[in-house]
């Protein structure tokens, strides 16, 4: 097991607390909606609200009335990363270190009692609650009702690629999804559309209520596809194709928000816009290439776009370079429904007071990310990796030359302090997959370890 019993048993009474004091507040008219949108192999350079040369205008306008994070991480691939965004624990804390497929490689997955996420308790808190897009961390097919103890009333998902079920590798053309319990595949049409309407339909149906919109599209991860756009003459080269599918989906977003707009919720809707990874393809960033980023430690593969427009917190309109990493989401989201974090440990810190620019806020000092056995940490100016390197970002945001820490009392200090971190947080945990699949799971690891020479992966 992940935990002893005697931790579980205590697990179980923060739990049972939490969970009654959720559901026996009241609802407030107040009570903001949510609406999470996280993007799949989407980094900062494919944004034009970040300086990229891709234009994406429907993010830009998102971010004009909100606050875009200059300086946010997280995982540098998709698993690992979904599991802290929403639970606010760190890789080390889970044993979700490693990108690691539940429904093709089987094992338990994200248990909902012992991890508990943030949609979890808003939907104990009374919001009414959807999951649109994409659910790999647990097999839907052993444990059909474990996307309700997560906290989802409705789903519209991609399950992830299946063991014994090649149906389900279809996530684009001809999608194979699982609508509110029913699967079947979608002929003809376009899954990031299927889930669209779904997601729109959602917010029709319950705008008149706190409702919370979980929305991890599907796109734009590979195998990258033509759009119902480009069809009919698609480029011929994968950047193009790429960035023809983050068009595509940033139209997706200005229909979210015009929606919004339209049914007249929106000064009393939280809207989060996140990438969950550095992107498949590096892009042009203020003129400059930037490496392509996932599955590296890099800051290219930890960096991610991430904008919260909440008018009820600021009127928006400004960036910061405030550091920010996936673990924050927890506690912030919690903060702003109302709920108390009290008895669920986080290794975040909330953004509220940021966003209403308090003077008690506190910077975060450093951020953190992991893949792996490779942890990464920095501050505002010096990262340092878990094999010893250490890299000026300032001067050198391409990590090509490792910089001696003794070299100035500043990278000195700064290298103490962030020694300090990576002593503090556990590598690893047991993985919650580890007894069921051990041997699959030590296959998949090595193939990793042999493709990890820049060739795009498949998960």
């Amino acid at each position: 097991m992940l935990i002893n019993n005697s931790l579980a048993v205590l697990v179980s009474v923060f739990l049972f607390t939490s969970h009654s004091f959720a559901s026996e507040r009241n609802h407030s008219a107040l009570q903001p909606n949510i609406v999470f949108i996280l993007i799949d192999d989407l980094g900062i350079d494919w944004v034009s609200a970040y300086g990229a040369a891709h234009s994406t205008p429907n993010i830009d306008s998102l971010a004009s009335k909100g606050v875009r994070f200059g300086t946010a991480w997280t995982a540098p691939i998709c698993t690992p990363s979904r599991v802290t965004i929403l639970t606010g624990r760190y890789n080390g804390y889970t044993g979700w270190t490693e990108h690691y497929d539940v429904p093709r490689w089987g094992g338990e997955g994200l248990s909902a009692d012992l991890f508990p996420t943030w949609p979890q308790l808003l939907d104990d808190a009374g919001y009414t609650t959807a999951i649109v897009g994409k659910w790999q961390i647990n097999d839907l097919r052993l444990e059909p009702d474990i996307l309700k103890q997560h906290g989802f009333d409705r789903h519209c998902v991609w399950p992830g690629v299946e063991s014994d079920n090649p149906q389900s590798e279809e996530r684009y053309w001809d999608p194979y999804l699982q609508i509110d319990g029913v699967r079947r595949i979608h002929r003809g049409a376009y899954g990031p559309d299927v889930c669209q309407a779904f997601a729109l339909q959602f917010l029709r149906e319950n705008h008149d209520r706190p409702f919370l919109l979980f929305y991890p599209k599907i796109d734009v991860h590979d195998p990258i596809e033509p759009t119902p756009w480009n069809r009919e003459n698609p480029p011929d080269e994968l950047p193009g194709l790429f960035g023809d599918a983050v068009t595509y989906m940033d139209h997706h977003i200005g229909e979210i928000l015009d929606e919004i707009d339209a049914l007249g919720v929106s000064e009393n809707t939280i809207v989060v816009f996140m990438g969950d990874n550095g992107s498949l393809i590096g892009g042009i960033v203020n003129g400059r290439q930037w490496s392509r980023g996932k599955s590296y430690t890099t800051n290219a593969g930890v960096q991610v776009p991430l904008v919260v427009r909440a008018p009820m917190y600021t009127r928006g309109g400004w960036a910061t370079e405030a550091l920010v990493d996936s673990s924050d989401l927890f506690p912030t989201l919690l903060e702003m429904s109302g709920l108390s974090q009290a008895g669920f440990p986080t290794d975040g810190h909330s953004l509220v007071p940021l966003l209403q620019r308090r003077e008690d806020y506190r910077p975060r000092e450093w951020i953190y990310a992991q893949r792996g056995d490779n942890r990464v940490v920095r501050d505002q100016r010096y990262k340092l990796d878990s094999d010893g390197r250490f890299f000026d970002l300032n001067r050198d945001p391409d990590e090509l030359e490792p910089i001696d820490p003794h070299g100035s009392v500043a990278s000195k200090t700064s290298h103490e302090k962030l020694s300090s971190v990576l002593e503090r947080i556990p590598a690893t945990a047991k993985p919650p997959f580890a007894e069921y699949s051990s041997e699959r799971l030590e296959q998949y690891l090595d193939n990793l370890r042999r493709q990890r020479d820049g060739a795009i992966e498949r998960e």
